[in-house]
């Protein structure tokens, strides 16, 4: 038989145990047959230890992938799981029937990447094919495992670390809050105490990452299978019910929480939520002033907001964003998409309910909106910059030095920033006003503030910073 016809059955092999496991948490491992002669593992994929038999603990079964907009999407010949592996040489095999009927193995090599704020950014990529070599896996521990038939790569992802973010939690999105624990062969552990969770939303993410970015072109549509895929490293749904990379856990009670995360060969994984105590009480909460600029000098006009993004240091709550004005118009602060709370008047001593604010003038300007008194006062400041470019990779070559962005104006609802030239190759970030108070990163189709580095190679490039009042993307061309 033909190499390639080998490798296609592989493939098709890959496609009919995806549509048998969809795989959910807790209910992820394929089910053991308990008798009869063979190999005593259901039909399926499995990562196995040389010299032994498959397990059922180590099967591979079939996974979503990221899609744009953070939304989850099959994809054909994806399978992943998580399992702990001791050191040792590996194989995937395909078993049917009680017998391990395709063989695959590669060359393994080390990537790093900048997907993690935290320091767990390096993985391993196998580059499999038919009756390949086995690989090593140097370090015993719990690994997040995925293989995908299209690009035919095998990833190993060491799980060291759990959190949780959200709108739910003290720190927000911009931060994790770390959960304490350990991992052994017979399974791993994350908790915390005294954590408050208010009204919002959160997820549990591993490493203080969301992802794996295994695209092609690494700042392409997520929606091009020919591009590769990313997959999750987070898990939502609810507390009852995870699921990988599923939506936003909702956060209905306002409490003291002990929050553990927990995983077990037999069981996959599990969240608990056990509420201790009341939360404390706030006179001031910033979760119910989402504040924005509005006016008929934005690109929404009146109908629509251009949000701004809190951040809170020492008690004093500020809100950061760069909004683009026209030449012409009127504009005041608002929260919550309605004008039951609105600011306008002096900037230095705004009033709910004050005058309209004559625009500063076309252009892009920073804006900083300020309460150091718990929403008793507030003030703000515009001045007349935008967006930077810095880093290493970027056009100066430095974390020293920003390029400016050129503010493109605003057309139907969107504001654009650009800047056309040279990058030195590497990693780099937008931030706004040479200052590290609003920056942004991650992935370049859904930026979020305080994101990762944004890594692209050494070349001549057109970036293009978008907002359209909620969302900042990019792209590179």
């Amino acid at each position: 038989m033909k190499m390639k016809e080998i490798i296609s059955r592989f493939s098709m092999l890959l496609v009919l145990f995806g549509l048998v496991f969809i795989t959910s948490c807790g209910e992820d491992d394929p089910i053991i047959d308990p008798g009869g002669d063979g190999i005593n593992v259901a039909d399926g994929l499995y990562l196995k230890a040389d010299g032994a038999d498959p397990v059922s603990s180590a099967g591979l079964v079939s996974e979503v992938v990221e899609a744009n907009d953070f939304a989850s999407q099959a994809r054909t010949g994806f399978n992943g799981g998580y399992m702990y592996l001791e050191a040792g040489d590996y194989n995937v095999v395909a078993v049917t029937n009680k017998e391990i009927t395709t063989t695959i193995g590669g060359v393994m090599q080390v990537i790093t990447d900048d997907g993690s704020s935290c320091d767990f950014n390096d993985y391993m990529l196998v580059t499999t094919e038919v009756d390949g070599p086995a690989f090593t896996v140097a370090n015993s521990g719990l690994y997040r495992v995925t293989h995908d038939a299209m690009t035919d790569e095998l990833i190993l992802y060491n799980i060291s670390e759990a959190s949780i973010i959200g709108s739910a939690t003290e720190n927000g999105w911009g931060a994790d809050t770390p959960l304490s624990g350990s991992v052994s062969a017979d399974g791993a552990s994350w908790s915390a105490a005294g954590l408050i969770l208010r009204s919002g939303e959160w997820k549990v993410r591993f490493n203080c990452r969301w992802g794996v970015n295994r695209r092609i072109d690494p700042v392409g549509s997520l929606n091009d299978p020919s591009n590769g895929y990313q997959f999750f490293t987070n898990f939502g749904g609810t507390v009852n019910d995870l699921m990988v990379g599923g939506a936003n856990i909702q956060q209905m009670e306002d409490g003291e929480y002990t929050v553990t995360v927990s995983w077990s060969k037999q069981d996959g994984w599990s969240l608990d939520a056990e509420r201790t105590g009341d939360a404390p009480d706030i006179t001031f909460n910033p979760n119910d002033y989402r504040m924005a600029v509005i006016g008929d000098a934005t690109a929404g006009a009146w109908d629509s907001d251009q949000n701004l993004f809190h951040k809170e240091a020492g008690g004093v709550h500020t809100w950061y964003g760069v909004v683009t004005f026209g030449d012409t118009g009127e504009y005041k602060f608002r929260a919550n998409d309605g004008w039951d709370i609105n600011y306008g008047g002096d900037l230095a001593n705004l009033s709910n309910g004050g005058g309209n604010i004559p625009t500063p003038g076309a252009g892009a300007w920073y804006i900083v909106l300020t309460t150091a008194d718990e929403g008793a006062t507030w003030s703000a400041m515009v001045t007349n910059q935008g967006w930077n470019i810095i880093g290493a990779g970027g056009p100066a070559g430095s974390w020293d030095m920003d390029t400016a962005m050129t503010a493109d104006g605003f057309a139907n609802g969107v504001s654009n920033y650009s800047y056309t030239g040279a990058w030195a190759g590497g990693e780099w970030k937008f931030r706004a006003a040479g200052a590290w108070d609003h920056n942004i990163g991650g992935d370049v189709t859904f930026l979020t503030v305080d994101g990762g580095n944004i890594n692209t190679p050494a070349g001549t490039y057109t970036v293009t910073l978008s907002y359209n009042g909620e969302t900042y993307s990019a792209t590179i061309q």
